[in-house]
């Protein structure tokens, strides 16, 4: 055998481990991604979270139109900021929808039962979000996630 042929064999047998290693470094790589693009979203959505809290905090007067179940004031200026309100904590909610595939299952999964919560408790958001009101403007995956019933029992 001449040291061509023994070069010719080595690297037969040594491409497919290089190619093998190389997939998976690629398939570790992209997992590395993945769980930073999970971990740079929820930062975000948690930051957006803790601004709209608070406006919550400074202004709270509008708290139980949305957690409370009041219905909509008709005096101003407290309608018009419940009103901001809700456009506020909606525009960030189509957000989370929108975007989320960019995070775990089950932190959306938490997200997507806070959001149908708060709908049901606020007959505000119901009203904010009526296609002839607000809704025609928020995505469809939006208003049909938070409009979903659960299931018996909840």
């Amino acid at each position: 055998m001449t040291a061509y042929d023994a070069w010719t064999l080595a690297a037969l047998w040594t491409m497919p481990i290089v190619t093998v290693a190389g997939f998976l470094f690629i398939r570790e790589q992209m997992r590395s991604d993945r769980m930073s693009l999970e971990t740079q979203t929820s930062w975000q959505i948690y930051t957006v979270s803790t601004g709209i809290l608070q406006t919550l905090v400074s202004q709270p007067e509008c708290r139980p139109y949305f957690y409370d179940g009041m219905p909509m004031p008709t005096e101003e200026p407290l309608r018009s900021r419940v009103l901001a309100m809700a456009e506020l904590i909606c525009d960030h909610m189509e957000n989370i929808v929108l975007h989320r595939r960019a995070m775990d299952a089950s932190t959306f999964k938490v997200w997507a039962d806070y959001m149908q919560g708060l709908y049901r408790r606020s007959p505000v958001m119901q009203d904010f979000l009526k296609v002839e009101r607000e809704g025609y403007r928020y995505a469809e995956e939006f208003l049909a996630l938070v409009t979903q019933s659960r299931g018996p029992g909840a």
